[in-house]
């Protein structure tokens, strides 16, 4: 029988549609039949958890679209939306049995569905339906002092959480935050920045998730001026394009200093986005459901994609 701590660090079973995948059977399940893609194993976690990438090639000399998910274990709409696109490549449909035109087989996609594994398996499948709170439960986790964790003071002590928290590796690093090259000492990030370096993506889109409408942010580390001047105009044509849809999206272009997501340029070479997409959580401006998230992140690639192609 688990002990009272280890009880309490299990993620409540929430069930979520087929087309949601959020659990390991499901993702190998999924890559384990996309005969269409490369699928290889780039690293292991903190926790020892195997990292895998996706690899689809389009005509030769196309661009290339980077997509990433999980890196933030209590946001798994990034997870899902990754393995959503996969499916779109390989038989023309989402998961749901959408088509979208816009995500087109001719360029090249590098994705990375799931970027901390150690943080999904420790968090519930979704959010949808609950309340703020309840993610505030699980985004930094809970000390053994019964207090939310401070995110602001970085890295935490593992053996010291009740819930070790979504934005953290099994080691208790926090990935997310290690925003120059000198800084990266996971081996999430390490892989995540190796695997994008090889393939050399135009643009790579990183999925997370927060408990308001449709935001996109800028990633601003040490990134020059005119590759903002680029990651701008991206926004504003993903923001255009939502409004003529009918679909609400918060008006705002942020800017993160913070972000890790930075180092897709001074590594890799690429134009770094953020898609905050909504939690769908029932006291928020956004109480989307499952349907919805997946497809305004389907949407967001294929305005991506769109781009690329012109």
């Amino acid at each position: 029988m688990l002990d009272r701590t280890l009880r309490r660090r299990l993620p409540p079973r929430i069930a979520t549609p087929e087309f949601w995948p959020a659990t390991f059977d499901r993702f190998d399940e999924i890559l384990s039949t996309a005969d269409h893609c490369q699928v290889e194993h780039i690293g292991t976690s903190a926790g020892g958890r195997a990292i895998h990438a996706v690899t689809y090639r389009g005509r030769s000399n196309a661009p290339t679209l980077g997509l990433v998910g999980g890196i933030h274990g209590h946001e798994p709409q990034g997870a899902a939306a990754c393995l959503n696109v996969i499916s779109v490549l390989g038989y023309g449909r989402d998961l749901k049995g959408t088509s979208w035109p816009g995500i087109v087989d001719d360029i090249n996609y590098v994705i990375v569905p799931v970027a901390n594994p150690d943080a999904r398996a420790r968090m519930p499948n979704s959010f949808v339906g609950l309340a703020r709170q309840d993610i505030l439960h699980y985004d930094a986790g809970i000390t053994i002092e019964g207090e939310r964790y401070d995110p602001s003071r970085g890295n935490c002590s593992p053996d010291r959480m009740m819930i070790l928290g979504g934005l953290f590796n099994d080691a208790g690093q926090h990935i997310s935050r290690e925003n120059e090259p000198e800084s990266v000492r996971s081996p999430e990030t390490g892989a995540v920045m190796e695997f994008m370096s090889e393939h050399g993506p135009d643009v790579v889109l990183e999925f997370h998730a927060h408990a308001a409408p449709p935001l996109m942010i800028r990633p601003t580390r040490f990134i020059p001026p005119q590759v903002q001047e680029e990651q701008m105009a991206l926004c504003r044509e993903i923001i255009e394009a939502a409004t003529t849809e009918d679909i609400l999206f918060d008006g705002k272009v942020l800017d993160s200093e913070r972000s890790s997501a930075a180092l897709y340029h001074q590594l890799c070479g690429a134009t770094p986005l953020i898609y905050e997409s909504p939690q769908g959580v029932l006291d928020s401006k956004a109480p989307w459901s499952h349907e919805q998230i997946i497809e305004t992140c389907m949407f967001v690639v294929s305005c991506l994609c769109e781009r690329l192609m012109h």
